[in-house]
């Protein structure tokens, strides 16, 4: 009876084992310190497992790469694969310990415990000390330099080009300066209403147009002429403004007289007739020619 029972015990410890099947495998197991040992992990199981947590279990081991957890049923059995990379640091003999693995029904087998030897790296002291080899001469290679000598050129034509132009940008506000300078004021105003009158703007139908340019000629020679600031100013500030250079009292009125129109004509929509027009145009003249013949007479005296 005792033999019948050892005979079916052992039975049973051989189906078991033929169930459930741990084989950690590793491409070596002994290296020098900062190396690689590839793991595979391959668990055979009738009934599905709970795989344990390789990190916390391999200390003091490191893990370099670790896989995903592959498994698949293969004649009713569940075979499931892990590849995992280790590495360590200190020199000696390092246990890989038993790894655990839980089935759904709270069975626990696990895999057999593994040895590692890290070595140190030998070191070789049978050859005499040298000096530090000197820095290698590397062949010139213009195809190799062409990119930095293009890239110089091009820089040094820039500069020149910018340099060029702006050589040629200040000689010609130079020259539009001198220009200006060497027009008088009052031939200046008297060409631009000449200009202004041969456009024939108020027969047109263009009368705001023509009043707006009439009182820019005008307040342009004042700036010019008496060293005012009227293109900026309202009509009675630049009145204020010539009264104060204690102008004739009738040419004064006439300035007046005339700004006041235009003021009319640009921002009250007024439209004058063509004889109050063409008598304007005169006036503006008039105002050019005695400004002038003012300023020459207290600049005699």
């Amino acid at each position: 009876m005792k033999r019948y029972l050892y005979i079916f015990v052992l039975l049973i410890s051989i189906f078991s084992f033929s169930q459930n099947e741990v084989k950690i495998s590793a491409d070596t197991n002994q290296v020098f310190i900062g190396d690689i040992i590839n793991l595979n992990i391959l668990v055979n199981s009738s009934k599905q497992i709970l795989w344990p947590d390789i990190e916390e279990v391999i200390t003091p081991l490191e893990i370099q790469n670790l896989s995903s957890i592959d498994s698949s049923l293969v004649n009713n059995q569940y075979v499931y694969s892990q590849n995992l990379s280790i590495q360590q640091f200190d020199t000696g003999l390092v246990v890989l310990p038993q790894l655990p693995f839980v089935s759904f029904e709270n069975d626990t087998f696990y895999s057999d415990s593994m040895f590692f030897s890290f070595l140190t790296v030998p070191l070789d002291t049978t050859n005499a000390i040298f000096d530090i080899k000197p820095p290698k001469k590397v062949p010139f290679n213009f195809a190799e330099a062409n990119p930095y000598i293009y890239g110089f050129i091009g820089f040094i034509l820039l500069i020149l080009l910018l340099y060029y132009l702006i050589r040629i940008l200040k000689n010609k506000d130079t020259d539009i300066e001198k220009v200006v300078e060497l027009i008088p004021c009052e031939i200046e105003a008297i060409n631009a209403l000449k200009n202004l009158e041969s456009l024939s703007l108020c027969e047109k139908g263009f009368v705001k147009d023509h009043y707006v340019q009439l009182t820019t000629i005008l307040r342009r020679y004042f700036d010019r002429e008496y060293d005012i600031d009227t293109l900026e100013s309202t009509t009675d500030e630049t009145i204020e403004a010539l009264t104060i250079l204690k102008l004739d009292a009738k040419l004064l009125s006439c300035i007046s007289e005339l700004l006041t129109k235009a003021d009319y004509v640009k921002f009250a929509k007024s439209k004058p007739d063509t004889k109050t027009n063409n008598a304007f145009m005169r006036k503006s003249y008039l105002i050019v020619e005695d400004c002038h013949k003012l300023k020459e007479e207290v600049q005699d005296v």
